[in-house]
């Protein structure tokens, strides 16, 4: 079994994004059993996925008083679960689990650390944070960052220059999740992008239906069934641009795999 903490203690850095639209579909692409353990008491995100083959699991935090209980037991559980994602709210949840994680020692137990951020100074000074909390457990762990909300990859540099000209970050691998109205469009379908780019059953069924409303010059219906099949379309193109590359790194870090 595979274990992933998605984590930063910036609250809105795209954590729970990450998790369900790279990580979990990763994990899909693996043909694996996933599912999301969210650590966040108030933030609810994955549960809006209800027809997504990725499973969720809110996990309650409160005061943090049973948080190494809670956490051993995640990591000790035993079922037909291949990968478990753990999406970790920001601010004092952060703080909680990763406490939790050190005292429990099931840090030891991660296979890959993920930092997502979402540009900005403050940004840079919390995931910063976040690694120092995680490399004091773990010096040698496996840590990547996720550089969210990227209005262009081959331009990346600019947009994150503090974390490129950052000495102690720019070390670590970085995976890229673009910016796209194909995420905000997943989360109505309840299903994430990876399965709507690889859904062609459904597609093709929207296709036949778009050509019978084309015959019965029902226009209501052809925009209708114009607009999903816009969505399908930019799923795919968001899957090659996008979650293929972050699959290869992923690919890597986690079983040392190279394209």
């Amino acid at each position: 079994m595979k274990y992933i903490v998605v984590t930063n203690h910036k609250g809105g850095a795209s954590k729970s994004t990450t998790t369900m639209q790279i990580c979990g579909a990763y994990a899909l692409y693996k043909n694996m059993n996933v599912e999301i353990f969210e650590f966040d008491d108030e933030n609810k995100d994955s549960q809006n996925f209800t027809k997504s083959k990725i499973k969720s699991t809110q996990v309650e935090v409160g005061d943090g008083s049973e948080i190494t209980t809670t956490l051993r037991n995640l990591f000790n559980g035993i079922d037909k679960t291949d990968m478990r994602l753990c999406d970790v709210g920001g601010n004092k949840t952060t703080t909680i689990f990763l406490e939790g994680l050190k005292k429990s020692r099931m840090f030891k137990k991660v296979d890959l650390f993920i930092i997502p951020m979402s540009g900005g100074s403050q940004d840079l000074k919390n995931a910063k944070k976040t690694l120092d909390v995680i490399l004091e457990m773990d010096k040698n762990a496996n840590i990547m960052f996720c550089l969210s909300r990227v209005r262009n990859p081959r331009r990346v540099q600019f947009q994150y220059g503090d974390f490129f000209n950052d000495r102690d970050l720019k070390k670590y691998p970085y995976i890229i999740l673009k910016d796209s109205d194909v995420i905000d469009l997943s989360r109505k379908i309840k299903k994430s992008v990876y399965e709507l780019a690889t859904d062609l059953e459904s597609k093709n069924e929207i296709e036949d239906a778009f050509d019978i409303a084309l015959d019965e010059e029902d226009n209501q219906k052809i925009s209708n069934l114009s607009v999903m099949l816009e969505i399908y379309d930019e799923a795919e193109n968001y899957l090659q641009t996008t979650l293929n590359v972050a699959f290869d790194q992923l690919d890597k870090l986690l079983y040392g795999e190279l394209k």
